[in-house]
């Protein structure tokens, strides 16, 4: 039934439901989700009681994806937006599943990814004739001052459920504020009272009338401008990291760069240009930065580190982004002399077309010569890595170069798998050798709070289910995320993927930054890194067994590339694996 119209068409539908439970499933469906990642509590069964319902009498409803831990479930929602662009949700018990979402909460704010994420609260009432009301131990205690506090700082927008009526109304608000530019996690509490009122029917608004608001290509002005000085540009940088989250952004960079010869350097979050192009040039700024006169960045939070690689003061610097500002990061102060907010898979394009107006046969061959110098500087940096890693490919313990070439060997050979990347301090011996050429097949978190990969493979898996899912991690992230409950999570949902563990047995991204400020000191001197070995090392590949998928342990360097093999096919056979290989101690 159609609901009240605006300009004649219709703002909602009217469907018949029995409590608000039910119309919280629906407005979900209506909204496209079509994963529901859950972990339940005491106060989540109306909605759990809503899905076996509706999808009892032949209503649609979310697959409900079970998580044994709540990184997990936000984890799989975000690397599922990742893959696919559309939001999904997450639901968790009252506080203590709140805060159980942990830093996951955080990689979502970072990485952008919409998700609602619901949470139940904790009931109001003692009141016996009230449906929902406090009936157990905890509902005392699980009732916090502000349960919104948790996320507030994270999350776009927060509400709580405080009418049935309001259900269809509420979650439409929910999606369209987290999928409008700059997406993001947004946040929406239950109370149970309200869930498990009658209602009998429910306005379900419709999305197609609260869509998303997007950014666009941005001022034409200001492309035409960023056009200018790209074309009139000497020495000119692209940095990138996440241009890649769409077609329109990977192919718009791929044709800019061409027409004007631009080097790319990438901070791979996305697969954001072809890394076998001439014009990529790897992922350190530093040797750009010195000499450049204009500075395009893209798609990128932080472009260089300023303490580490120094800036030519007279470079023009250019931030094309949905927020080049920053203004959810407090202190951002990277000079920028025109930033543009656009989507850069909108404005690239058009820069293109700009510049292509602009160009000279004095332009075209300067930009000739420099594309040559690229191409040869390409060249040499791929030599140069192939040879570090052959160099090292018989060491002992493994060395992580090692690792990474193995790895880009067996994507060579099976080019169709999407890789998950949390290696963290290791990313440097990955990148250069897997090389991925096609957008959505490399996912990052663009955050910081480790333990995202496990879980963020599965939800990539579940948004790709005909392709294989390779998540490469390291040790400490392993553990962050819960390996039992993601693993556990594939095998029920039927979603597996691969875990290549960089096993280098410490949190070297901790004994990087105190090896860096105290290089005599003694912990240097002792060679004694407090909190930070991981030894004796855990056997990883023995959690297999516990939850039914193929585990592994790699300690011969030649034996590495067999294992890999080894795990793709089992991976082909749809069995998750877990490959430890054991990497030379930092």
């Amino acid at each position: 039934m159609d609901g009240e119209t605006r300009l004649g068409r219709a703002v909602y539908d009217v469907r018949s439901v029995g409590e608000a439970a039910e119309a919280y499933v629906e407005a979900l469906t209506a909204h496209g989700v079509g994963y529901l990642f859950l972990n339940p509590g005491t106060d989540t069964f109306p909605v759990q009681e809503a899905l076996v319902k509706l999808e009892s009498l032949g209503r649609p409803v979310p697959r409900t994806v079970l998580c044994l831990f709540e990184v997990v479930a936000l984890a799989a929602a975000h690397g599922y937006f990742a893959a696919t662009g559309r939001p999904q949700a997450v639901l968790v018990h009252v506080d203590v599943g709140t805060q159980n979402l942990g830093g996951m909460v955080h990689n979502a704010q970072r990485g952008r990814a919409a998700v609602l994420i619901s949470a139940g609260r904790a009931p109001y009432t003692t009141d016996p004739a009230q449906r929902g009301s406090r009936d157990t131990y905890i509902h005392w205690l699980q009732e916090q001052f502000d349960q919104h506090g948790i996320v507030r700082n994270y999350v776009k927008w927060d509400y709580e459920l405080r009418r049935p009526d309001q259900v269809g109304e509420v979650v439409a608000r929910a999606f369209q504020v987290a999928a409008s530019d700059p997406p993001g996690p947004v946040y929406l509490t239950l109370p149970r009272e309200v869930l498990m009122t009658y209602l009998g029917e429910a306005k379900i608004y419709r999305p197609e009338r609260f869509p998303p608001a997007r950014v666009g290509a941005g001022d034409p002005e200001a492309l035409r401008e960023v056009a200018r000085l790209l074309v009139g540009a000497r020495s000119p940088v692209v940095l990138t990291a996440t241009t890649g989250r769409s077609r329109a952004g990977f192919e718009g960079l791929v044709r800019l760069a061409e027409l004007l010869a631009l080097p790319v350097v990438e901070w791979r979050d996305r697969t954001n240009f072809p890394a076998n192009h001439p014009l990529h040039q790897g992922f350190d700024p530093g040797p750009f930065l010195e000499t450049a006169d204009v500075l395009l960045i893209l798609d990128h939070d932080v472009p260089y580190i300023p303490t580490r690689q120094r800036l030519n003061p007279e470079a023009t610097v250019i931030q094309v982004d949905l927020d080049p500002v920053k203004d959810r990061i407090p202190l951002w102060t990277f000079p920028v002399d025109l930033p543009v907010r656009a989507d850069t898979g909108r404005a690239l394009g058009l820069i293109a077309d700009f510049a292509a107006e602009l160009l000279s046969a004095v332009d075209r061959a300067r930009i000739d010569a420099r594309r040559a110098d690229l191409e040869a500087r390409h060249r040499k940096l791929r030599a140069d890595w192939e040879r570090l890693a052959l160099n090292r490919s018989t060491a002992r313990p493994i060395a992580t170069e090692w690792l990474g070439y193995c790895l880009g060997q067996l994507y060579a050979e099976a080019p169709n798998c999407v890789f998950v990347d949390e290696t963290v301090t290791s990313n440097r011996f990955l990148w250069p050798y897997v090389r991925p050429d096609e957008p959505g097949t490399w996912f990052g978190s663009s955050g910081s709070a480790l333990g995202w990969g496990l879980g963020a493979a599965l939800g990539v898996k579940l948004a790709n289910r005909d392709r294989p899912v390779i998540l490469a991690v390291g040790d400490g992230s392993f553990v962050f995320g819960e390996p039992l409950a993601a693993f556990w999570a594939a095998v029920k949902a039927g979603a597996p993927f691969m875990a290549v563990i960089f096993n280098n047995t410490c949190y070297n991204a901790t004994k990087q930054p105190l090896v860096a400020a105290y290089p005599e000191g003694y912990s240097v001197r002792y060679n004694k890194f407090l909190g930070v070995d991981l030894l004796p090392a855990p056997r990883y590949d023995l959690l297999a067994e516990v939850v039914g998928v193929y585990g592994e342990r790699v300690e011969d360097p030649a034996d590495l590339l067999p294992a890999l093999r080894r795990g793709l096919a089992r991976l082909r056979e749809g069995q998750p694996v877990i490959l430890d290989v054991v990497l030379a101690h930092p």
